[in-house]
C-alpha cells in the first residue's frame, strides 16, 4: 500500500510529536513512524521533567529560554494538561572546594541575563529545612519549570493528530528508497510511504535511520538511571535541585573520563525533582553501555546516597519504581543536531537532546517545522548544523 505525505517523522519521542504537532498547525501532511507499540517508551519515558535553565550554556541557552517560554501557554494551545508549573530551580554543593565554582557559576549566569541569587548553606536551610547541613551554597533561579514529560509527549500527540497527522506504530522503517539526491519513499513491513521531506527523530537510534539514508549520524545511546518514590509533602521552597557535579556529570565527558571518583566515572550526579503529587524523581546518571537499558544496583546506590547527602529526609522515604532510560548523546560535541543535510537533500535531522529533550521540545518542534515550511528558523541554528561534522575525519570513532 503506497501513501503520500509532506512529512514522515520517524520517532513519536517528545521530539517528533513536537515537530508533528508545529507542522500539522501550519496545515502539513504528517505521518508519524514509531516502532514501538506505543508513546514514550524512550527517553521521553525516563527522565524526571525538570527544565532548569542555569544549567544551560550557550549555543543551547537561548534554545532552553524560549522553550522554556514556550511551556507557560502550552496546554493551552494543544488543550490537554502538561502540568506546567513554574517551580524555580536550586542548584547547590556539599563540598567547600566547590565554592568558587559555585561563586563562578552564579557571575555566568548574571552576566547571561538569568535572574540568580548566591544563598549561603545557613540560609538556604532556613528557606528550605529539608537540605542537609552539608550544603555549603547554591545558585537559585525562578525562570525554570517542570512538566509531565509523559503527559507533554501525549500531549503534542494528541494535538497533532486532531490536526491531521496519522501515527503508524508498531512500525519499524526497514529501508529508504533514494533516487537523485532525494529520499523517494520510506519503506515499513507494511506500507510505502513517499514523502516530500524526512525527519529522523529516532533519538538513540537516530545513527541507524541515518544509515539508511548513506550517512553518519554520530549519535550513541547513554543510559540514564532514575528512582521513584512514594508521595510526601510538598517541599516549602524548591522542588527542583541540582548537585552542582552535574555540571560535569552531563556536560564534561573529558573530566568524567578522566574522573578517579567511581560515581563520577558512571555519571551520577544528584537531580531531584518534586511532582506536584509529592512524589521524588531523584537521579541521575550517564553510562555508555550500548543499548542495555536494565537498572545496575552500584549505580543506583551512588544515586540514592547522593540523594540523602542532599536531602536527609529521603532515606525513610520508599522507592516505588527505578527505571532506565537511552539518552541520544552526540559523541562529537555533545550538542544536539537540528539541521537539513545535504545529501538525501529532503533529509532532516532532530536528535542528540541528550538528557535535555523534554526542555528541548517545544522549541524544537517549531525551529524543525520553520526550516520545512520556510526554508529559515527563527532562532540561529548554525551551532546545531549537521555540517560542523563536514571535517570530521573519524566521525565514526566513539568515546567507548
Amino acid at each position: 500500500m503506497n501513501k503520500v505525505v509532506d512529512v514522515v517523522i520517524i520517532g513519536a519521542g517528545v521530539i517528533g510529536c513536537s515537530i508533528a504537532y508545529n507542522l500539522a498547525k501550519k496545515g502539513v501532511k504528517v505521518a508519524v513512524v514509531e516502532k514501538k507499540i506505543g508513546l514514550s517508551f524512550g527517553a521521553s519515558g525516563t527522565n524526571h521533567g525538570g527544565c532548569p535553565l542555569q544549567l544551560f550554556e550557550p549555543p543551547m541557552l537561548e534554545l532552553a529560554r524560549e522553550s522554556i517560554k514556550l511551556y507557560k501557554d502550552l496546554s493551552d494551545q494543544i488543550g490537554y494538561d502538561v502540568e506546567y508549573e513554574n517551580v524555580g530551580s536550586l542548584v547547590c554543593s556539599v563540598n567547600e572546594k566547590q565554592y568558587p565554582d559555585i561563586e563562578k557559576h552564579f557571575r555566568k549566569k548574571k552576566e547571561e541575563g538569568i535572574n540568580v541569587h548566591l544563598i549561603e548553606g545557613k540560609e538556604l536551610r532556613e528557606m528550605e529545612p529539608t537540605l542537609g547541613k552539608d550544603v555549603v551554597v547554591g545558585v537559585e533561579e525562578w525562570e525554570s519549570c517542570t512538566v509531565n514529560p509523559f503527559k507533554v509527549n501525549y500531549g503534542f500527540a494528541y494535538a497533532a493528530k486532531k490536526l491531521g497527522t496519522e501515527f503508524f506504530f508498531s512500525t519499524e522503517v526497514k529501508k529508504m528508497e533514494i533516487k537523485k539526491g532525494e529520499i523517494v519513499s520510506i519503506v515499513t513491513e507494511s506500507e510505502k510511504i513517499k514523502p516530500r521531506f524526512v525527519v529522523n527523530a529516532a533519538g538513540a537510534w537516530s545513527c541507524k535511520v541515518g544509515e539508511m539514508a548513506g550517512i553518519t549520524v554520530p549519535i550513541i545511546p547513554r543510559k540514564g538511571q532514575i528512582i521513584v518514590t512514594e508521595p510526601v509533602p510538598l517541599n516549602k521552597r524548591w522542588r527542583q535541585i541540582s548537585d552542582a557535579d552535574y555540571l560535569t556529570t552531563a556536560f564534561n565527558l573529558e573530566a568524567v573520563k578522566k574522573s578517579k571518583d567511581p560515581r563520577i566515572k558512571l555519571g551520577v550526579a544528584g537531580v531531584f525533582v518534586q511532582e506536584n503529587t509529592g512524589n521524588w524523581t531523584i537521579g541521575s546518571s550517564r553510562e555508555f553501555a550500548g543499548y542495555d537499558n536494565k537498572v545496575t544496583i552500584t549505580t543506583v546506590r551512588h544515586i540514592a546516597k547522593r540523594a540523602i547527602k542532599f536531602i536527609p529526609k529521603l532515606k525513610e522515604i520508599n522507592c516505588i519504581r527505578i527505571f532506565a532510560g537511552l539518552r541520544p548523546f552526540c559523541y562529537i560535541d555533545g550538542l544536539p543536531i537540528i539541521s537539513k543535510v545535504e545529501n538525501p537533500g529532503n533529509f532532516i535531522l532532530a536528535t542528540g537532546h541528550a538528557g535535555e529533550g523534554i526542555t528541548l521540545a517545544p522549541i524544537t518542534g517549531k525551529l524543525v517545522s520553520e526550516l520545512i515550511t520556510e526554508g529559515k528558523t527563527s532562532l540561529p541554528i548554525e551551532p546545531f548544523s549537521f555540517s560542523r561534522f563536514k571535517n570530521i575525519k573519524n566521525i565514526n570513532k566513539t568515546p567507548v
